[in-house]
C-alpha cells in the first residue's frame, strides 16, 4: 500500500563526486520489495523524483543516487535532521525464482540490486559495470551478500569490457536480474535469447507522478500494449517488452 510520509534524513554521504547515498527514516517499519521505488521531493524542485530503493532496514530506507541535475544536487545538499516528503513503495519489483541468480547493474543501475541480493535465499553473483571506476560504488557492501564481479569500459577497475562478457557461460538454469541503460538491457536480451536464461529488467524512465496518472513513462509491451512503467513495472520479464 502506497504511503506518503515526511521522512527524516539520517545521512547524506557523497561516495564520490557523482554518487550520493541518502538514508531517511520513514518512522515505521518499511516493507519494500526489491525493485520497488519511491518518489522524493527534492529541495526547490516542483516535481518529485523517482529513485529505486537501494536498501531497507527497519524504518530506514536508503537510496543510491547519481548526481545529474538540480534536483539531485539539492538532495546532495540535505543535512542530518532535514525532512523530506516521500511516497512509497511504488511499482512492481523483481519476481522470485528458484534458478541460480545473477544480478547485473550498469552504473546507477546497481541501485535496486543490493536489497535484492539481501532478499534472495541463495547467495547470488553480482556484476557491477561502468564506464570508469567512478561508476562502481559500494562493492564492499555488495560483497557481504554476493560474489561480486566488476567490469569497466576503460579498464580502470576490474575486467575491461562490458558486463555481457561475464555472462557467456549462463544457461537455462540461470535467472538474470538487470538494471541499467537501455543499450545494456538490449544486449542482455539478445544474449538471453541465445543462451535461454530467464531475464528480468528494471527500466529507467522519466516519471512525474509515479502512480500512472501523468502517462509520462509509457512503454510498449508485446501483449498488453502501452503500459505505465511506474505501475506495471519498473520490473518486467524481458519477453514482455518490444525491443
Amino acid at each position: 500500500m502506497k504511503k506518503l510520509v515526511s521522512a527524516v534524513v539520517v545521512s547524506a554521504e557523497l561516495l564520490n563526486p557523482a554518487y550520493l547515498l541518502l538514508a531517511v527514516d520513514v518512522g515505521e517499519n518499511a516493507e519494500v520489495s526489491a525493485g520497488q521505488f519511491a518518489m522524493l521531493t527534492a529541495p526547490d524542485v516542483f516535481l518529485r523524483r523517482p529513485f529505486s530503493v537501494h536498501d531497507a532496514d527497519g524504518s530506514v530506507l536508503s537510496f543510491l543516487i547519481k548526481i545529474a541535475g538540480s534536483g539531485t544536487r539539492g538532495l546532495a545538499g540535505l543535512k542530518i535532521g532535514d525532512k523530506i516528503s516521500l511516497l512509497y513503495p511504488l511499482g512492481q519489483g523483481f519476481r522470485p525464482s528458484n534458478k541460480k541468480a545473477v544480478l547485473v547493474g550498469g552504473g546507477c543501475g546497481s541501485a535496486p540490486l543490493l536489497l535484492l541480493a539481501r532478499q534472495l535465499k541463495n547467495k547470488p553473483t553480482v556484476i557491477l559495470g561502468g564506464r570508469t571506476k567512478n561508476d562502481i560504488v559500494r562493492q564492499e557492501i555488495f560483497a557481504r551478500y554476493a560474489e561480486v564481479r566488476i567490469t569497466t569500459e576503460d579498464g580502470s577497475l576490474g575486467i575491461q569490457g562490458l558486463v555481457t562478457a561475464e555472462l557467456k557461460d549462463l544457461s537455462i538454469e540461470h535467472v538474470v536480474y538487470a538494471c541499467g541503460p537501455e543499450p545494456m538491457l538490449k544486449s542482455l536480451y539478445k544474449l538471453a535469447q541465445e543462451k535461454k536464461f530467464e531475464l528480468q529488467v528494471s527500466l529507467e524512465s522519466v516519471m512525474a507522478c509515479g502512480v500512472g496518472a501523468c502517462l509520462g513513462c509509457v512503454t510498449n509491451t508485446s501483449q498488453a500494449g502501452h503500459v505505465c512503467v511506474c505501475t506495471t513495472g519498473p520490473v518486467f520479464a524481458a519477453e514482455e517488452l518490444t525491443w
